[in-house]
């Protein structure tokens, strides 16, 4: 009996030991064990493939596989309807959805400007070629910031849709990976270590507003709402089989890095966050959520197994979007996978 106690009180205190270090930021966070699910999930319908990536905005979910960017309607999730496609010249490293308009990152093609307001026939408005491979882009306005491998970030005039005008670059040190905007600042990562943060409503040329090299091989970020109420602010970025938590609550002070979450499937590909919690594809694990509302004591609070490794991941309302299909050799493409849609609850 006294062997089982004592068993006990050093587990017990290797626990709080370990929450100690991770609120300290000493050690990686890895907490999961101790950490009681209260999210769950019900299939409620799935769109068949290909599929790579998969963002939401209003009745529609937009799907890119390879070169092709298909809409389709989620009014009923039961019965998702495809309405119509485009296919670019090149593959399709990421998108953002704003208004009408989709934002393409399109490899080698560049920047292209994709008018969806006529669902059954998407349309090309616009395109600009930049320097080497197109990455993925953030919008804020009438402008538009592209991560290009070769040039870094691009910052370009999408006033006029049908003539984007460059407006310069800013480059990175290493390799452009991934950019996001939150309000009026855009967050870019490259490889292998880089976090860099642009102010978009100054006037002049692009210029990093803070810089940061402590990430490790960043491959994408998500920011935070930065409009919400409440809830700290973070951004979180996916690379080294990790989750990189950064808190960017004071949008003047540069990202204060907050932990190092290791997923249970070790291999993180997207993220999607929604409120304080991040909703993980991780690979052959599944789908991940894990709580950030505290940023430095991540806490894993659901999960839901999905019959294929899971590749990206959208979030609307109390549906989850997921990308599940074969695991990419080297980079996030190979068309293979269907979109499953999740209901959470509570």
């Amino acid at each position: 009996m006294t062997r089982a106690r004592t068993s006990s009180g050093v587990t017990v205190l290797r626990q709080a030991f370990t929450l100690l270090l991770c609120w300290a930021g000493i050690v990686v966070c890895a907490i999961a064990g101790v950490s009681a699910q209260t999210v769950t999930f019900a299939p409620v319908g799935s769109i068949a493939g290909p599929a790579d990536l998969v963002r939401v905005q209003g009745r529609y979910a937009y799907i890119a596989a390879g070169k092709t960017l298909t809409l389709v309607d989620i009014s009923n999730p039961a019965a998702p309807t495809r309405t119509g496609s485009y296919t670019f010249p090149e593959k399709i490293w990421g998108f953002r959805v704003v208004g009408s308009a989709v934002y393409v990152a399109d490899d080698f093609f560049g920047l292209g400007i994709l008018d969806v307001s006529n669902a059954a026939a998407p349309t090309l408005r616009g395109f600009m070629k930049t320097p080497g491979q197109a990455k993925n882009v953030a919008v804020f306005g009438t402008k538009a910031v592209v991560a290009d491998h070769m040039s870094g970030v691009d910052f370009i005039d999408v006033s006029n849709p049908a003539k984007p005008v460059s407006l310069g670059s800013f480059f990175l040190d290493g390799y452009a990976r991934d950019v996001v905007a939150a309000g009026s600042l855009a967050y870019a990562v490259d490889a292998p270590a880089g976090l860099y943060v642009f102010d978009l409503s100054k006037p002049g040329p692009l210029d990093a507003v803070s810089t940061q090299q402590s990430a490790a091989a960043p491959g994408s970020i998500v920011v935070s709402d930065m409009s919400a109420a409440q809830g700290p602010k973070v951004a979180v970025l996916v690379g080294a089989g990790s989750l990189q938590v950064y808190d960017v609550s004071n949008p003047a002070a540069p990202p204060v890095k907050a932990a190092t979450y290791r997923t249970p499937g070790g291999r993180p590909l997207r993220v999607a966050l929604k409120g304080t919690q991040a909703y993980v594809a991780d690979g052959l694990e599944g789908l991940q959520v894990v709580d950030l509302s505290t940023p430095s004591m991540p806490r894993l609070v659901g999960t839901y197994k999905t019959p294929n490794p899971a590749r990206d991941v959208a979030v609307a309302d109390s549906l989850v979007f997921v990308v599940a299909g074969p695991l990419p050799q080297g980079n996030l493409s190979s068309g293979a996978g269907e979109v499953l849609i999740l209901r959470q609850t509570p």
